[in-house]
């Protein structure tokens, strides 16, 4: 109860804080204010388990948290444009924006692979005879490739099928609507495009798994998150509660390091990029450690 009552309390004054700043800096603080978003930042730094930044990443992801300016960075993009930091998450230049989402396919793949017995990255969907959809949104073609498929998660024996997408909600396509109400919305996308053909012709489910560059994910992701954990707690024979802070901890790290890529990483069209080193981000072994993250 008193536990209860101090998330209350704090509520409140958020709240109220928000009623006090401008709309930019309301925005921030939402983002910040995220599960999930601050476990790179909360966490025990622990070398041997990928939990660590550099001088120079920490510098840029604590100005990136609070919305100040980056130093050092070029003012004219390769592809043209004007860079910032928003271009920078949203250039597909340099291959970053694909390496971002696959990245964070293979590594939520990996986890599934552990609790599951049949696991496939963008799996082809069985072919289309004539089945008609309701929605004229549905995928009908070759493209309709989602990225995970895993047997068993759900129900035993039924196959489910995840499709990632990583959003900057800060683009201004996305400025119109909160964070919360912009993952929501790739969610439904997402379920348009692929829901109907996999309940009608896979006989299977789906799931949109929607991440943030600022560490939020959206309400399907959060459920995917707790039943995935429960599953690799079961299989460790590990406690709950230190499973899934080490993956949140562990995505968290992934995504802070994938964001930094895309804002740091070479553009040169005259010659190849500079590669850029995701330490022990391929370590999916969840051992017992001693966690203070919330």
């Amino acid at each position: 109860d008193m536990l209860k009552q101090r998330v209350l309390e704090y509520k409140e004054q958020q709240e109220e804080i928000l009623k006090k700043v401008d709309k930019n800096t309301a925005r921030v603080l939402e983002q910040i204010s995220e599960p999930g978003s601050s476990n790179w930042l909360s966490c025990l730094p622990l070398r041997k388990h990928g939990f660590v930044l550099n001088k120079s990443e920490f510098r840029d992801s604590i100005r990136l948290r609070y919305n100040l300016d980056l130093d050092r960075l070029p003012s004219q993009c390769p592809c043209g444009k004007t860079f910032d930091v928003n271009h920078s998450l949203n250039c597909h230049l340099g291959g970053y924006i694909i390496i971002r989402h696959n990245e964070i396919r293979d590594f939520l793949a990996g986890l599934l692979n552990t609790v599951c017995s049949d696991v496939e990255v963008e799996p082809q969907l069985q072919e289309l005879e004539g089945e008609q959809f309701k929605r004229s949104s549905t995928l009908t073609g070759d493209q309709a490739r989602p990225d995970i498929r895993a047997r068993g998660f759900y129900r035993p024996g039924q196959v489910a099928f995840f499709d990632v997408k990583v959003i900057n909600p800060n683009s201004n396509s996305y400025l119109q609507h909160s964070t919360k109400r912009t993952m929501e919305n790739a969610e439904r996308q997402k379920t348009r495009c692929y829901n109907e053909r996999i309940l009608n012709v896979e006989h299977g489910s789906f799931a949109p798994l929607i991440y943030s560059v600022t560490g939020g994910m959206g309400p399907q992701a959060r459920t995917f998150e707790k039943l995935l954990c429960n599953k690799l707690a079961y299989k460790k024979k590990q406690n709950y509660n230190d499973i899934i802070n080490y993956y949140r901890c562990k995505l968290s790290f992934l995504i802070r390091k994938l964001i930094l890529l895309c804002i740091r990483g070479s553009r040169n069209t005259s010659g190849s990029n500079k590669t850029y080193e995701l330490s022990n981000m391929d370590d999916l072994e969840f051992n017992s450690f001693e966690s203070k993250v919330n």
